[in-house]
């Protein structure tokens, strides 16, 4: 293990204020959207309270990603348009954004990539729960694919410095990219990532997709199904080689993944060739 590492990444953890920030609004919304009691109107005066969130949020609604065809010039409207739900994922975008769409140098993705290969696992992983009749959850991991990979950002700059010793140990230990982070730094970027959604709040469901999407086996039970959505999600938008980093030549599907969510060989396929589709779709959002 490299100490000097180490003890940089546990001043951050310590330093919350280290850790990167998003707009105290996202955090209410998702948690108020999670509440089965919550009212449109509570939403939309809370979103309302902050201007700037509310002039993208209609931004977006009238996007050709998020639009139903009827122009929206409220928040109201769009609560009512597009659904609460829907409303919280143009939030989630929104919000995460600034926090992912940089340079991420340490695992060689430049700027735009971490939020394209986000935004692609969002929308792959939103696909994946509708298939199997798990439209319930295509909002969680809609959020969970956007966010999956935030630790990166922290993490990036101490993978450019043990990079060499994180690949001997891949090669020579056989481990996984994630576990040889561990080995090398005392921390990988999956737990840098939980580190950062306790700052933010988040739900316990978002926390357990960005800890465990890499090692979707030692998720909680009852978040495992979203777990390994966003695992299924991940591994087919870098095997269309969009966010393929440093670290992504060596993923590989789990299998008790694929067999918890009940994905069949034809079903991945048919994902597998709606990917470009889904680019061109997104591309208002990037």
């Amino acid at each position: 293990m490299q100490i000097n590492i180490k003890d940089r990444l546990d001043s951050i953890i310590n330093n919350i204020d280290q850790l990167p920030s998003i707009p105290e609004v996202a955090s209410k919304i998702i948690n108020m959207v999670n509440n089965p009691d919550v009212s449109f109107k509570q939403v939309a005066d809370e979103i309302s309270k902050d201007q700037p969130m509310t002039a993208n949020i209609l931004k977006l609604s009238n996007s050709a990603y998020f639009s139903k065809g009827k122009e929206i010039s409220s928040i109201d409207r769009a609560i009512v348009t597009l659904g609460l739900k829907e409303v919280k994922n143009i939030v989630m975008v929104i919000a995460t954004k600034p926090v992912l769409d940089k340079p991420v140098t340490g695992y060689d993705l430049d700027k735009g990539a971490l939020w394209a290969h986000g935004l692609l696992v969002a929308n792959i992983s939103s696909n994946i729960a509708v298939l199997k009749k798990r439209k319930d959850v295509a909002d969680v991991v809609f959020t969970g694919g956007i966010i999956h990979n935030v630790g990166k950002v922290v993490v990036s700059l101490y993978i450019k410095m043990a990079y060499r010793d994180i690949l001997e140990c891949v090669q020579s230990k056989g481990l996984s990219f994630t576990a040889a982070e561990k080995e090398i730094m005392g921390y990988n970027h999956l737990e840098i990532g939980e580190k950062i959604l306790k700052k933010w709040k988040f739900p316990p469901v978002l926390q357990s997709i960005v800890r465990y999407y890499s090692e979707p086996d030692k998720a909680p039970a009852e978040n495992r199904f979203e777990v390994c959505t966003v695992h299924i999600a991940n591994g087919l938008a870098l095997m269309a080689g969009i966010g393929l980093g440093s670290d992504g030549l060596y993923h590989e599907f789990n299998q008790k993944a694929l067999a918890t969510v009940g994905l069949t060989e034809p079903e991945i396929n048919e994902l597998y060739a709606k990917i470009p589709e889904m680019i061109k779709q997104m591309k208002d959002l990037q």
